[in-house]
């Protein structure tokens, strides 16, 4: 998967996962984390689902971030360091 926001890399996993088999929300956030982490040379970065309202709110709401994984607050005013990001996944 090359070339995606992160939220079309969320739901990518949620419906497809890297194997074929569909991914809960959480672990579809994990996934794409990483993913990011590792196009930001190895830096952690927060996912930026604001594109995406039903998103941001899953990753809002902790019965469906239930990892607490790391995503930009909607009301952010900056961008995320770098722009917007396009992840890979391998």
């Amino acid at each position: 998967m090359t070339g995606q926001t992160d939220s079309h890399c969320v739901r990518e996993q949620m419906f497809t996962g890297t194997q074929g088999n569909p991914l809960p929300f959480s672990h579809a956030m994990q996934v794409c984390a990483v993913a990011a982490q590792k196009s930001n040379d190895g830096h952690p970065r927060p996912l930026d689902l604001r594109d995406d309202a039903t998103l941001q709110a899953m990753a809002e709401n902790p019965d469906y971030n239930t990892t607490s994984a790391s995503f930009v607050h909607r009301e952010a005013k900056t961008k995320v360091p770098g722009g917007v990001r396009r992840v890979n996944i391998n």
